[in-house]
C-alpha cells in the first residue's frame, strides 16, 4: 500500500509538460502546414523496408504486440495485487484523459500514406492492422509516464520498452502518418499534467541515502538531520561527524536539475538581458561547478565555509558538505547588529570577489553570513560564474544595494557601496536598478515599500557624479 508513502508535485514533471507541449505544438503546426509533403518523404524513404523478409518483419509486429499487451496487464495487476490505490486513480486518470485528448487532437495529423507492412498471419486482435490504435498508443505512454515516479529505474526502462514496442508495431502496420509520434507525445504530455495536477511519490534521496554516500566518501556521519533554511535549489541538512565537526550538507538531485533548467529557460526568454550563461550538460557538471566557485573563491581569499566533501548517490543525485558556520543569515539578524563594521565588511567581501570577477549572482541577504563572532561570510556559489562579465559584476552590485536597503535604508548602503567600490563600480549598477533585475525576494520586499527602489537610484546616481 502506499498512503504512508509521502507525495508531492515535481518540477521534473512540469520540464517534462513544457517540453511535450511544445513539441506537440511544433507537431501539429508542422502537420498542418506540411503534414503531405512530411508524409510522402516518410513513404519514400522507408521504401528500402521491402528488402527486409516479410516474414521476420511480421514476427517482429507479432512480437512487439505480445510484449506491449503483457506488459500493459502486469503492470495494472500488479498494482491491484499491491493495493497502490493512488498509484491506480493516476493511471486511470492519464488513461482517460489521453484517450480524451488525442480524439481532440488526432484530426490534426491524419494525414496518411500506405503501410509499410500488412501482417497475413491470423492471431485474432493480435494481428489486427490497428491493434494498437492511436489512441490506445496514447494512453499507453500516458500510463507509463504516469506511472514513472513509482517505479525503480529498471522497471521505468521496462515500461518504456513496452511503449517502444507497441509504437514499433503501430508504425510497421499503420498506414504511413504522423499519428504515431503525435500519439506518444499526447500520451505524455497528458501523464505529466496529471503528476503535475495530482502530486507522485517524493523522489528525493532518503536521509540513509546521503549518509551512505557521505561515508562513502570518508566522510563518517554521527548525525544528519533536515535544516530549516532559505536554500533554494537544494534539500539542505545539518551533519555531524563521528569526531565531532558540524557539517552543512546540500542535496541536488532530478527536481533542483528540472527547477533549475526551467528558471533559466524563463530567464531566457524574459525581455531584458539577465547575462545567463549556457545550462550545463548534466547534473554533475552543476554540482561540480558549484564546488568549483565555492573553492576558486576562498583560494582567491573570500569569507566562504571550507568545502569537505562531494558525493555521487544513484542513480541521479550528488551531495556537497562545507564546514559549519556558528551564526545566522543577515535576513534574520536583528536591526542593531547592522553596524557601520558588519555594512563595511559585507562590501568587503563582494569587492573581492570583483577583484577576481567572481559573480555571485544570488548576493540576497540570506547569502551573507554574520557569525557569532562578527565575521562575515559569502555562502552559496550555486548559481555563480568564474571570469564573470561586467553585466554579471553589476548584477551582483545591484542585488546587495536594493537587500541592504530593504534593511539598512538607501543612504547607508549606498555610503558603504561608494567606498568599497568607488563610483565608477557604483555607476555600472545604475542601469540595473530596476525590478527584473532583482531575486524574487528582494523584488516582493521592494513592492511592500513603495518609492524606496526610486530613493535608492537617486542616491546611486548622486553617490556616482561625485
Amino acid at each position: 500500500m502506499d498512503r504512508h508513502i509521502p507525495h508531492e508535485r515535481s518540477p521534473v514533471d512540469v520540464l517534462r509538460a513544457v517540453v511535450t507541449a511544445a513539441a506537440l505544438i511544433i507537431l501539429i503546426l508542422a502537420t498542418v502546414l506540411f503534414g503531405d509533403t512530411l508524409v510522402q518523404f516518410g513513404s519514400d524513404l522507408l521504401t528500402g523496408i521491402d528488402a527486409v523478409p516479410y516474414r521476420l518483419l511480421e514476427a517482429v509486429v507479432v512480437a512487439s504486440r505480445v510484449l506491449s499487451t503483457f506488459g500493459f496487464v502486469a503492470g495494472l495487476v500488479a498494482a491491484l495485487a499491491t493495493r497502490r490505490f493512488r498509484l491506480l486513480l493516476t493511471l486511470v486518470v492519464a488513461a482517460v484523459g489521453a484517450a480524451i485528448a488525442f480524439a481532440l487532437i488526432g484530426s490534426f495529423v491524419d494525414t496518411e500514406a500506405t503501410p509499410l507492412v500488412v501482417v497475413g498471419a491470423d492471431l485474432g486482435q493480435l494481428t489486427d492492422r490497428d491493434y494498437p490504435t492511436a489512441i490506445g498508443l496514447a494512453v499507453i505512454a500516458a500510463v507509463a509516464t504516469a506511472a514513472a515516479p513509482w517505479l525503480p529505474r529498471n522497471w521505468r526502462r521496462l515500461a518504456w520498452t513496452i511503449v517502444a514496442a507497441a509504437a514499433l508495431s503501430r508504425f510497421i502496420t499503420a498506414p504511413v502518418s504522423l499519428e504515431t509520434v503525435a500519439a506518444l507525445v499526447t500520451g505524455s504530455l497528458v501523464g505529466s499534467l496529471v503528476l503535475v495536477a495530482l502530486g507522485g511519490p517524493v523522489r528525493r534521496p532518503s536521509r540513509a541515502e546521503v549518509e551512505e554516500g557521505l561515508r562513502g566518501v570518508g566522510v563518517d556521519l554521527a548525525s544528519l538531520d533536515r535544516a530549516q533554511v532559505d536554500a533554494r535549489g537544494s534539500t539542505p541538512y545539518f551533519a555531524t561527524t563521528s569526531d565531532g565537526s558540524r557539517l552543512f550538507v546540500k542535496v541536488l538531485g532530478a527536481d533542483e536539475r528540472s527547477a533549475d533548467l526551467l528558471f533559466r529557460a524563463y530567464r531566457r526568454v524574459a525581455p531584458h538581458d539577465l547575462g545567463d550563461e549556457r545550462s550545463f550538460s548534466s547534473l554533475r557538471r552543476t554540482v561540480e561547478h558549484e564546488a568549483l566557485v565555492a573553492l576558486t573563491a576562498r583560494q582567491m581569499g573570500a569569507r566562504t565555509p571550507p568545502f569537505v566533501a562531494f558525493a555521487a548517490i544513484p542513480p541521479d543525485a550528488f551531495v556537497l558538505a562545507y564546514e559549519t558556520i556558528d551564526g545566522s543569515s543577515l535576513d534574520g539578524v536583528e536591526l542593531a547588529r547592522f553596524d557601520e563594521a558588519t555594512v563595511a565588511a559585507v562590501w568587503d567581501q563582494v569587492a573581492l570577489l570583483r577583484r577576481h570577477r567572481v559573480a555571485h549572482r544570488d548576493l540576497r541577504l540570506a547569502n551573507v553570513f554574520l557569525a557569532d563572532d562578527g565575521e562575515v561570510w559569502i555562502i552559496d556559489f550555486g548559481f555563480s560564474e568564474l571570469a564573470a562579465s561586467d553585466l554579471l559584476l553589476a548584477n551582483d552590485l545591484v542585488e546587495l544595494l536594493a537587500s541592504l536597503t530593504l534593511a539598512i535604508g538607501p543612504e547607508r548602503a549606498v555610503a558603504a557601496g561608494l567606498a568599497a567600490v568607488g563610483p565608477d563600480g557604483l555607476g555600472t549598477a545604475l542601469d540595473r536598478l530596476r525590478p527584473f533585475a532583482l531575486s524574487g525576494a528582494t523584488r516582493t520586499g521592494m513592492k511592500q515599500h513603495p518609492g524606496l527602489l526610486d530613493q535608492l537610484r537617486n542616491e546611486v546616481r548622486a553617490a556616482a557624479d561625485r
